[in-house]
C-alpha cells in the first residue's frame, strides 16, 4: 500500500477543518517522554497522535480532552530517538505541529520531526576532547543490532556515543592491542562507532575504551566506569549470530514494476460497466483493462529495454482495480487473466533468465473475502471470528464506527489477525501454492510494518524452505533495521534512499556532504547482506512520478536516474518512467502506459536503455564496492566509484548552475573512458596524471575502464 496520507481507493472526506492554535511543546532534553498539546478551533470528537513510533496508527495513541476546552494533551513514553508524526483529528484530518522541523515523506508531503533525547543530555556538554563524556549517550548491548554478522567470516560490533561528544573509541580484547573504531553513521543524537572482527569459531570477548581526554572511560560488562582495574569483558557466542544470507540474483537484477490494470490491454474488446477505456484519466474506482495478455503482447518491449526482473502489484482477485482489497488469494483476478496465464508468463520470464515477484497483501483483506463476509452474515457464530480484530457485533462496513480494526481506519480493508493459527495456515498455504504452481521468485510484502514481526519470522522460514533463493522485499518507509536482521526480510523498498536522492538532486535541500552522509547513514543502518540487495526506487504506485518530482526537467532528472542505475543494490523502474510519463498524487500516478510511440520521450528512453544494458554488461556495477570520492559543497559536486578487482567505474555529478572541474588524482583514474553514446552529454577526461573532469551545469560523467 502506501503511507498514511492517501487512500488507495478514494480520498478520505474531511469532516472538520481544524486550525492549530497552540504549538506542540518541545520535549525537554532531560526526559524520555514527549508531551503533546494541541488546541483546535472547534469541538472535535477525537484527536490522536500518529507517527513512526506507533506504525502511523491513527488510533493507537488518543489524546485527552480537557473538559470544557478545545485543548487536547498526551504524554507518551518514548525511547531516545528521532521520530516523525502528525495529529489526526476525528480519524480523518492529518495535521503537522507548528513550530517543529518538517521532513518530506517522499510523496510530496511533510511530517513533523520530534527529537527525544536521553535523560542526561541537558546536564553534560557535547564537545570533543573536553574530558567529559555524557553517560546516557554511551550504549552497547551484546546482542543485535549492536552485534551483527556482516558475512560468514565477519562479526561487526557497534557502540553508540552522544553525537559530537567523543574523540576516539577503541576496542579492547584480551592479550591484543586496542583497535581504533570508526564512526559508521551519525544522527543528531548518536554517533555509531563500528569495528569488524573475524568471526571466531566459538566466542569473542571484548570491551570498549571511550576516549575524550586524559581520563578515558571504559564500557564493559559492568557498565561505564573509569578505565582502571580489572576488565570484565562482554562475551558473545558466534553461533548466536548466524550469517544473514540474501539471494545473489537480485544484485544483478534490474526490476520493472508493473501495475497490472495499467500496463497494456491485451483484449480491448472486453467492456464492463466498471471499466473505462485504456488510457482514460485515472480515478479511484474504474478499471482500464490492463491484463496478462497485454504484458505478453509487449514482451518485446521489455526485452529491448533490457530489464531482467518484474515486480507485479497485486494480481489476485479483488474488488477494485488496485488489488489491495483481496477477495481470493488463490485466484488471479479475472480482469487480468487466469492462473494458467500467470504460470505461463513466469515460465517465459524464466526462459529469458528473468525473475518475477508478486505483491503479497497479508495485513488485510477486502470486505468481500469469504472469511469477512461470513462475519458480516453470521456475526459471533461465524467460524472465522478469530480471523480479524473484532470489537463488537454486528459489523458495519462504513466510515466511522465499524466494529473492527481496519488498515488506517479504511472500512473496506479489515485487518487480519496473523497470529491466529487458522489465518497462518491459510496464508502459508497461499505462499506455497504460488511458489510451487507458478514458480514465482519472491514477494513484495505490503504494509509490512503493520504486521506482527513474529509472523514474518515464520513466513521467512516457509518461503525459504520452498526456495532458498526467494527474494523478500518489505514495504517499510522509515528505518527498516528491525526487519533486516536476517530473520524477516532480505530487503525493503528503499524509500529512505529515494528521499535522500530527491532532497539532493530535485529539491536542493542537502549539500553534497549531507547527501553523502545520508547515503552512509542508510547503508550503516543495515547489514551488508541487505545493503547489497536494497530495492532502490525513484517512485512507485504510492508516490508522484519521478518526472513530477523534477517538474519535468529532464536535465536534472537524468542525474537521479544515473544515480539509481549505478548505485549498489537492486534498482526498480516504475513502468513508463523510461518514456517520460507524468503522474501526480494517487490516482494520477497510476496512468495507463502510453503505447503511442510518437508520445514517447526518446531521449529519456535512450538514456534508460543504454544505462540498463551497461549495468547488465559491467559486473562492477552489480557487485562492485562503493566509495564516495567527491563531495564538494562549494562546487555542488558529488561522485563515487565502484570497484571490483581491477575494474573501476566513476560517476560524477554537478548539481550547480555553473561549470566545474573535478580532479581525481591517481593511476586508477588514468585509464578510464567516459560513456559517450547518451545524448552527447559525456565530458572529456584529461588522464595525464589521473582524471581532470570538467562538468557542465547539471552535468554528469560516467567513466569506466575496459
Amino acid at each position: 500500500m502506501g503511507q498514511y496520507t492517501y487512500s488507495m481507493f478514494k480520498r478520505l472526506p474531511t469532516l472538520v477543518t481544524v486550525a492549530v492554535a497552540a504549538v506542540l511543546a518541545r520535549p525537554s532534553v532531560a526526559q524520555t517522554s514527549a508531551h503533546f498539546s494541541l488546541q483546535v478551533d472547534q469541538p472535535a470528537k477525537s484527536v490522536d497522535v500518529a507517527g513512526s513510533f506507533n506504525g502511523w496508527s491513527p488510533t493507537a495513541n488518543p489524546m485527552v480532552n480537557k473538559p470544557g476546552t478545545n485543548q487536547w494533551t498526551l504524554t507518551l513514553p518514548l525511547q531516545p530517538g528521532e521520530y516523525t508524526f502528525k495529529y489526526v483529528i476525528n480519524g480523518q484530518e492529518w495535521l503537522n505541529a507548528p513550530g517543529l522541523p518538517l521532513q518530506a515523506d517522499g510523496n510530496g508531503n511533510t511530517n513533523s520531526v520530534l527529537l527525544v533525547l536521553p535523560r542526561d543530555y541537558a546536564t553534560y556538554p557535547a564537545a570533543l576532547n573536553d574530558d567529559i563524556i555524557t553517560p546516557d549517550g554511551v550504549i552497547h548491548k551484546p546482542r543485535a543490532p549492536y552485534v551483527s554478522r556482516v558475512t560468514r567470516s565477519i562479526i561487526r560490533l557497534t557502540v553508540k556515543t552522544r553525537s559530537g561528544d567523543v574523540a576516539k573509541c577503541l576496542l579492547l580484547q584480551p592479550g591484543r592491542k586496542p583497535i581504533a573504531m570508526r564512526i559508521g553513521a551519525s544522527n543528531p543524537i548518536y554517533d555509531s562507532w563500528q569495528v569488524d572482527l573475524p568471526a571466531h569459531p566459538t566466542s569473542i570477548r571484548y570491551a570498549f575504551l571511550i576516549d575524550d581526554g586524559p581520563n578515558a572511560m571504559r564500557l564493559d560488562a559492568d557498565g561505564l566506569e573509569a578505565a582502571t582495574g580489572t576488565i570484565h569483558y562482554f562475551k558473545i557466542y558466534t553461533s548466536d549470530f548466524p550469517p544473514f544470507i540474501t539471494p545473489q540474483w537480485p544484485r544483478g537484477a534490474i526490476f520493472y514494476q508493473i501495475f497490472p490494470d495499467r500496463f497494456a490491454d491485451g483484449n480491448p474488446s472486453k467492456v464492463e460497466p466498471h471499466m473505462r477505456p485504456f488510457g482514460s484519466t485515472p480515478d479511484f474506482t474504474h478499471w482500464q483493462g490492463g491484463d496478462i495478455a497485454g504484458i505478453e503482447q509487449h514482451w518485446w518491449y521489455l526485452q529491448k529495454l533490457g530489464i531482467n526482473a518484474i515486480y507485479f502489484n497485486p494480481i489476485f482477485e479483488a474488488k477494485t482495480y488496485h488489488g489491495y482489497d483481496t477477495t481470493n488469494y488463490l485466484r488471479v483476478d479475472p480482469h487480468f487473466g487466469t492462473n494458467a496465464e500467470l504460470k505461463q508468463l513466469v515460465s517465459r520470464a524464466h526462459s529469458d533468465g528473468w525473475h518475477v515477484i508478486l505483491d503479497g497483501v497479508f495485513n488485510h483483506t477486502g470486505v468481500d473475502f469469504p472469511a469477512f463476509k461470513s462475519l458480516l452474515t453470521l456475526g459471533a457464530s461465524s467460524p472465522y471470528k478469530n480471523w480479524y480484530f473484532i470489537h463488537h457485533f454486528p459489523l458495519h462496513v462504513r466510515n466511522g464506527e465499524t466494529g473492527y480494526t481496519a488498515w488506517f481506519n479504511s472500512p473496506s480493508l479489515p485487518k487480519l489477525d496473523v497470529d491466529s493459527p487458522p489465518v497462518r495456515r491459510y496464508l502459508f498455504h497461499v505462499i506455497r501454492y504460488w511458489m510451487k504452481y507458478a514458480g514465482i521468485d519472491g514477494w513484495r510484502l505490503d504494509a509490512a510494518d503493520q504486521v506482527d514481526p513474529a509472523f514474518w519470522r515464520v513466513f521467512r522460514k516457509v518461503v525459504k524452505k520452498q526456495n532458498p533463493n526467494a527474494y523478500l522485499v518489505g514495504e517499510i518507509w522509515g528505518n527498516a533495521a528491525p526487519w533486516l536482521q536476517g530473520d524477516q526480510f532480505d530487503s525493503v523498498m528503499n524509500y529512505r534512499w529515494r528521499q535522500a536522492v530527491l532532497d539532493f538532486f530535485a529539491d536542493g535541500r542537502t549539500t553534497p556532504t549531507q547527501f553523502s552522509a545520508a547515503l552512509n547513514r542508510i547503508e550503516s543502518d543495515y547489514p551488508l547482506a541487505a545493503d547489497r540487495v536494497m530495492f532502490n526506487i525513484l517512485d512507485s504506485h504510492d508516490t508522484v512520478r519521478i518526472s513530477n518530482s523534477f517538474n519535468h526537467d529532464w536535465t536534472r532528472e537524468r542525474q537521479a536516474v544515473l544515480m539509481q542505475l549505478t548505485y549498489p543494490g537492486t534498482p526498480c523502474i516504475y513502468y513508463g518512467d523510461e518514456i517520460g510519463m507524468h503522474g501526480g498524487h494517487d490516482p494520477d500516478d497510476r496512468r495507463a502506459m502510453i503505447w503511442n510511440e510518437s508520445r514517447w520521450n526518446k531521449d529519456i528512453l535512450n538514456f534508460y536503455t543504454t544505462l540498463i544494458h551497461l549495468r547488465e554488461k559491467l559486473k562492477v556495477l552489480q557487485i562492485g564496492n562503493y566509495s564516495p570520492i567527491v563531495a564538494n559543497d562549494d562546487q555542488g559536486t558529488f561522485g563515487f566509484s565502484r570497484t571490483l578487482g581491477k575494474a573501476t567505474v566513476i560517476v560524477l555529478f554537478n548539481r550547480s548552475k555553473v561549470q566545474h572541474t573535478v580532479s581525481l588524482m591517481g593511476p586508477r583514474y588514468a585509464t578510464l573512458k567516459p560513456l559517450t553514446d547518451i545524448e552527447g552529454n559525456a565530458v572529456p577526461i584529461d588522464s595525464a596524471s589521473g582524471a581532470q573532469v570538467t562538468l557542465p551545469p547539471y552535468g554528469w560523467c560516467l567513466a569506466y575502464d575496459g
